[in-house]
């Protein structure tokens, strides 16, 4: 890397350059896993990455899926490192739950279980090891870099990208510019391009961290089986408003950045891991009961977040007995990530750029689009934009044509990726108005997602990968399409007699009959493919057996 026995101040002096074939906005893991493709297929490439902040720090986005995971590996990072660093995630869990529900044990459930291991990760440990393994293969990382797009110039001729750093002011030149940014979308809202109006319905979300909660591995009165802890899911508990998020983390927070950076350096390009007891030695150990706790909520439906982030979380905390029964005696963490605020929120959380590419320009991951947390596309979704926008960018610079025309079939896989995703986390929502449509459409999206990864399985990171969980596959999109019509209509016709806090479960009844007469012999045919469902329905007949015998 070349930072270990020199300040960053000079390592910054003696490698930057003026020119690159690729200028990346922001260093988060869609812009840092897009360079690290590129310079794994093109060593040659001169890129760099541009980042705002001078350390990685703080983000929302702690759930992993089997997609992202694949994607590390792609690049260099083990899974027995992410098995040393981060908290272990084998699948989603889903519970129904209203005010009938007493605890959560007794809340109707699916779960979506593994593919394969992945994790509930600290997005500053997981953005530091990413940087640090770019470094290694050759990318360069700007830290501290705060892009003036005003001043910078975009052509499909060339690049001038002005940023300031350490209070100096430079200039790069690029050939393509990409941004990375996130749900900032530097560019797209620098070009007013960025829409947070045109979509299904909005979403707000108010979260914060916790300490001594109830959690959900010590339960021993589970009614159904589990291939793992309940702890060991990311946990949805699902409402008519909205639904809340569980997931347990091990935080590396209280580690200094001096710590952490040395400790991330033997994770790259070593094959001798450090053990758990080496880390505790060296390090500190890590604080593991943290679990992250949050609320989405559906602005048509939700009348509390407009009354401030403490008003929303505790009157939904305590209005279902199941969440406040878990959270009885729980401690809010104030101050385990720099901020005054213990609780967090942020507003319209949904949005998408209206043009993802230009001339000399695109953006990927959720600078591209943001759909919403719930069922974890963010990371999946996001790298999958940065691998396909990488084949595009090799293709534009063998043919030295960066147009917005030469980036036509990205731009149409980024537009049909996000419409699916959409779609699909619209479904999870709409299910929440009965715990049996909950159940349908969990395993409606398992069975195409679980035939996708058996049959890639044993392939590395690949353009089949960027079809996230076969979201894209004709049939499944048919059936997606149809089944959104169902859903969508039986919410109007439900909402033209009865304002959102006065339906009930019974109102949706007529839903759930439609969607398992349009369901039934594809998820019939399909059971192999969801496997608790059969773990479960084997369990049931064997306790009849038992009852016969008795």
């Amino acid at each position: 890397m070349g930072t270990n026995t020199e300040s960053y101040d000079n390592h910054f002096r003696k490698t930057s350059k003026s020119e690159y074939q690729v200028a990346v906005i922001g260093a988060g893991p869609q812009g840092i896993l897009y360079a690290s493709w590129l310079k794994q297929a093109r060593p040659q490439l001169d890129v760099v990455v541009l980042e705002r902040e001078e350390k990685p720090k703080f983000k929302i986005g702690e759930s992993t899926l089997s997609g992202f995971c694949k994607a590390l590996r792609s690049v260099g990072i083990s899974q027995e490192a992410l098995e040393l660093l981060f908290f272990p995630k084998n699948g989603l869990g889903f519970f129904h739950v209203d005010e009938s529900i007493e605890n959560v044990a007794e809340a109707p459930e699916y779960i979506l279980e593994t593919f394969d291991e992945t994790f509930q990760v600290e997005r500053r440990l997981l953005d530091g090891l990413l940087i640090a393994n770019a470094r290694r293969l050759g990318v360069e990382v700007i830290q501290g870099a705060r892009v003036d797009l005003a001043s910078s110039q975009l052509s499909d001729r060339g690049n001038t990208i002005a940023y300031r750093h350490q209070q100096q002011k430079y200039k790069l030149k690029s050939n393509l510019v990409v941004d990375a940014s996130g749900p900032a979308s530097v560019i797209a809202r620098h070009l007013g391009l960025y829409n947070k109006e045109d979509v299904c319905f909005q979403s707000n979300a108010v979260w914060g961290y916790f300490k001594n909660v109830n959690r959900l591995g010590d339960r021993q009165d589970w009614q159904n089986l589990a291939q793992f802890s309940r702890d060991e899911y990311t946990q949805h508990f699902c409402f008519r408003e909205g639904w809340m998020w569980y997931i347990p983390l091990i935080s590396w927070e209280n580690v200094p950045d001096a710590q952490s950076d040395s400790m991330l350096n033997r994770f790259i390009g070593s094959e001798e891991l450090p053990t758990k007891e080496e880390l505790a030695t060296l390090h500190g150990c890590p604080e593991e009961d943290v679990v992250s706790i949050g609320m989405v909520l559906r602005q048509d439906r939700d009348p509390k977040f407009a009354q401030g982030r403490q008003v929303a979380f505790d009157h939904y905390a305590n209005k279902y007995p199941a969440i406040k029964e878990m959270l009885e005696g729980a401690e809010l963490i104030s101050d385990l990530y720099g901020t005054e605020q213990p609780l967090r929120a942020r507003a319209n959380i949904r949005g998408y750029a209206e043009q993802i590419t230009g001339d000399g320009w695109l953006s990927i991951g959720e600078a591209a689009f943001f759909v919403d947390p719930l069922i974890s596309p963010g990371l999946t979704g996001g790298v999958a934009t940065a691998y396909f926008a990488a084949q595009s960018t090799i293709r534009a610079i063998d043919n030295n044509n960066f147009s917005r025309q030469n980036f036509a079939d990205y731009e149409s896989f980024a537009r049909k990726l996000y419409e699916a995703l959409e779609r699909d986390n619209q479904l999870v929502y709409m299910s929440f108005n009965h715990p049996e449509a909950l159940k349908l459409i969990q395993r409606f999206q398992e069975i195409d997602a679980r035939r996708h990864f058996n049959q890639h399985i044993v392939s590395d990171y690949s353009l089949a990968d960027t079809n996230v969980w076969g979201i894209l596959n004709p049939i499944y999109q048919s059936l997606q399409k149809q089944l959104w019509q169902i859903m969508r209509q039986a919410e109007i016709t439900v909402g033209e007699g009865k304002a959102v806090k006065e339906q009930s479960i019974e109102d949706y009844e007529f839903m759930v009959s439609q969607i398992q007469a349009y369901l039934a012999n594809y998820l019939d045919n399909h059971l192999e493919l969801t496997p608790y469902i059969i773990q479960n329905e084997a369990t049931e007949e064997l306790k009849t057996e038992l009852v016969c015998i008795d």
